[in-house]
């Protein structure tokens, strides 16, 4: 069948194995896309009763058949496994090129099971799979560990990698693709940085010189010339191309749906300083676009925050809520050191922010032990304070160990706080308020 290569790497990483399996046409006709082909091979493959960071949970990256053709935003792809947060099926997304390179290296997904016994990154390259000594990896933030990664294989190879939160353990750590020199691009949610470090899994870098074949390719240019118009011409589309989604923060905030002060409040004068005209002049730099996209959402930013450099992916609408409003930051060059932080240590933005909002809420009403915070004074609006505990939680520091494990176990832990852990069956929510729109609530 088209538009898929057909085969996956399963790899071992207990006793070295690597095998390149067909994937049965059933499932391709009966589990459509990235998340679907994933949902099944997990099901296939993982006891629902294993340790989400055991060697019997299966850890897999999968594309869908869209991913490396010329159909525009069709470059996405997911990573999933079960998850540490939840303990349920876990998935996260990521655009960019990580996943059109798998491809055309000959694979449309990757299954990693077992652990290996000491740190290890995988190397993919048309059709060949090595795994390969990591050790000088290890201890590595994601900017260093592929700056490093590309000295070793190569600057036009891409390269999935976790931070030193994911080594770690910590909960909420993520996947980060193609960190420079404008990235990353973040599979964050449901913890599957932590799932990829308890395999000693630094990264997977791919390369591939093969092409993504479609089954009509004639027949699909000539659809793709009739719609490309009407997609450019839609107002959200242009928005998006000129200020990225930032663009929604205006209005979500005017519908009641962008979070404030851990979702306790519904307004607040200082978000026109968070919006997009006004990240836009203060911090963004230029766009980028994930493969083949005509929308170019991508930005990126170089200012400066305390005397330090910020340069790289700028904040988006989800960081913008997470690190600024749900926190009360309305600097967007603060929001965006924060946001390079938890990039460069490997941790999702929204699970970070949440645990640290209700660590904020926690402390104000006397329900954590003073004791317990190491000099620490928690309050709403400190940028300095959320980047040290961002700095705790990744190396599970003081506080951090607490935080590492997200805001539903951290808050059993705190009596009376669960009231306002703000997760859904131990998954952070995201910065979008339920009581905005029905279908959230």
């Amino acid at each position: 069948m088209k538009c898929y290569c057909g085969k996956i790497a399963y790899i071992n990483l207990s006793d070295g194995k690597v095998e390149a399996k067909e994937i049965p046409e059933e499932y391709l006709v009966n589990f459509l896309g990235g998340s679907g082909l994933a949902a099944r091979l997990i099901f296939d493959l993982v006891d629902p009763t294993a340790d989400p960071l055991s060697p019997e949970n299966a850890l897999v990256f999968m594309t869908g058949p869209l991913t490396g053709t010329i159909m525009p935003t069709g470059a996405r792809m997911t990573v999933a496994a079960k998850s540490p947060l939840t303990r349920g099926w876990g998935e996260a997304h990521a655009g960019g090129f990580w996943g059109t390179e798998l491809k055309r290296a000959g694979y449309d997904g990757i299954v990693v099971t077992g652990r290996s016994e000491k740190p290890v990154y995988i190397y993919i390259h048309d059709g060949e799979v090595e795994i390969r000594d990591a050790s000088k990896l290890w201890g590595l933030d994601t900017y260093e560990a592929d700056i490093e990664l590309k000295k070793l294989i190569g600057e036009n190879v891409r390269c999935a990698i976790i931070g030193p939160a994911g080594e770690n353990l910590v909960s909420i750590a993520g996947v980060f693709f193609d960190v420079r020199p404008d990235g990353p691009r973040v599979a964050g949610r449901c913890g599957m940085g932590a799932v990829m470090g308890s395999k000693n899994l630094k990264a997977i870098a791919v390369k591939g010189s093969g092409k993504v074949e479609v089954e009509n390719l004639p027949s699909l240019r000539e659809y793709l010339k009739r719609i490309l118009p009407s997609i450019m011409s839609f107002p959200t589309t242009q928005l998006y191309s000129t200020y990225g989604t930032t663009a929604e923060v205006g209005p979500m905030y005017t519908y009641g749906d962008l979070p404030i002060k851990n979702f306790s409040m519904g307004t607040w004068d200082e978000v026109r300083n968070l919006e997009g005209e006004e990240v836009a002049k203060r911090i963004v730099k230029g766009h980028r676009a994930c493969f083949n996209c005509p929308i170019g959402c991508w930005r990126y930013v170089d200012c400066e925050v305390d005397g330090e450099k910020v340069v790289g992916r700028a904040i988006e609408y989800e960081s913008i809520g997470a690190l600024g409003s749900l926190l009360l930051i309305s600097d967007p060059a603060k929001v965006a050191k924060l946001h390079q932080l938890c990039n460069k240590l490997g941790v999702d933005a929204i699970s970070t922010a949440v645990v640290v909002a209700w660590f904020i809420e926690a402390y104000e009403k006397g329900l954590i032990n003073n004791e317990r915070l190491g000099g620490i004074r928690p309050k709403w609006g400190d940028h300095k304070l959320v980047e040290e505990l961002i700095m705790k939680i990744a190396k599970r520091e003081g506080i951090g160990e607490l935080l590492a494990r997200g805001v539903r176990e951290a808050s059993k832990e705190v009596k009376g706080s669960e009231s306002f852990a703000m997760h859904s069956k131990g998954l952070e929510i995201p910065m979008h308020d339920p009581r905005a729109f029905k279908g959230m609530g």
